[in-house]
C-alpha cells in the first residue's frame, strides 16, 4: 500500500508544474552565489585556496541560508494542497491505508523533491564554475559531499513543514511560517542553537568544514537522527489522532 501512495503523490507531481521550482530556485542560487563570488574574489580567494570550494561557500550561503529551507515549506504544502481542496483528506483517509504511511508517503515524496532539486544545484554549480573560468581541480566527489550531506540536514525540517502543512488548509500559512523562520537562521547558525534549529541545519550541512560552525560531525548527525526521529514520531501521532476535513 505504501508503494501505492508514493505512486499517487508521484503522479500528482507530474501534473503540476512543479519542475519549475526545481530548476529557477538552484539557478538563482548559483546564479547569485557565483555573482557574489567574483564581486569579492580578493576577500574569498587566499593564495592556496581552491576557487571551487570557495566559491561553493557562497551557494551554501544562498541556498543553504535561505532558498532551500523555504523550499522546503513551499513543497512540503504543496503535497498537502491536494486534500485540503475539496474534502480530499476524507477520501484519502477513507480507504484502507494507515494514517502512519500516508503521511510517511508525503514526506517521502518532499524528500525526492528536495534531492531532485540539489542534484540540479550540483550540475549548475559545475556549469557556472567552468563557464567563469574557475582555477584549480575541481573536487567532484567533496562537492557532492556537501550537496547530500545538505540534502540530509533538510530532513527533520521537511517533517516540521509537513506537520504545519497538515494542520493548516491554507498555502499561505506554512509558507509564511517558513519565510518567518528562515530568515533569521544565519543569525542562529553562530549560536549553540544553530545545530538544533530547523531552518539553520541545510545551511550547516552544505558548508565546507573549514567555513562550518559544526564543531562535531558525529555529534551533528545524532542531533539530526534524534531530532528527525522525534518530530516524524510526532507528526505520525498528531496525524493519526487528528480529525481531518
Amino acid at each position: 500500500m505504501l508503494k501505492n501512495l508514493l505512486a499517487a503523490e508521484r503522479l500528482k507531481l507530474k501534473r503540476s508544474n512543479m519542475w519549475v521550482l526545481y530548476v529557477s530556485a538552484p539557478f538563482i542560487s548559483v546564479l547569485l552565489a557565483y555573482t557574489n563570488f567574483r564581486n569579492n574574489y580578493k576577500q574569498f580567494v587566499q593564495p592556496g585556496d581552491n576557487e571551487w570550494v570557495e566559491a561553493w561557500t557562497q551557494v551554501a550561503v544562498f541556498m543553504g541560508s535561505f532558498v532551500l529551507p523555504i523550499l522546503v515549506g513551499i513543497y512540503a504544502a504543496f503535497v498537502c494542497r491536494g486534500e485540503h481542496a475539496g474534502g480530499g483528506w476524507k477520501q484519502l483517509l477513507a480507504l484502507p491505508v494507515l494514517r502512519s504511511r500516508v503521511f510517511f508517503a508525503k514526506a517521502a515524496v518532499v524528500v525526492m523533491m528536495v534531492a531532485v532539486t540539489m542534484g540540479n544545484l550540483y550540475t549548475l554549480f559545475i556549469v557556472f564554475g567552468f563557464l567563469n573560468g574557475l582555477k584549480g581541480d575541481l573536487p567532484f566527489f567533496a562537492v557532492l559531499g556537501y550537496v547530500v550531506q545538505g540534502s540530509i540536514a533538510c530532513l527533520p525540517l521537511i517533517v516540521l513543514q509537513l506537520i504545519i502543512s497538515v494542520r493548516h488548509q491554507t498555502f499561505g500559512l506554512p509558507l509564511a511560517v517558513s519565510i518567518g523562520f528562515t530568515l533569521p537562521s544565519i543569525l542562529a547558525a553562530n549560536t549553540p542553537l544553530g545545530q538544533i534549529y530547523p531552518w539553520t541545519l541545510p545551511m550547516l550541512g552544505m558548508s565546507p568544514p573549514d567555513e562550518s560552525p559544526i564543531d562535531s560531525y558525529p555529534l551533528f548527525y545524532s542531533i539530526l537522527m534524534v531530532l528527525g526521529t522525534v518530530l516524524m514520531v510526532w507528526g505520525i501521532r498528531s496525524f493519526s489522532r487528528r480529525d481531518m476535513v
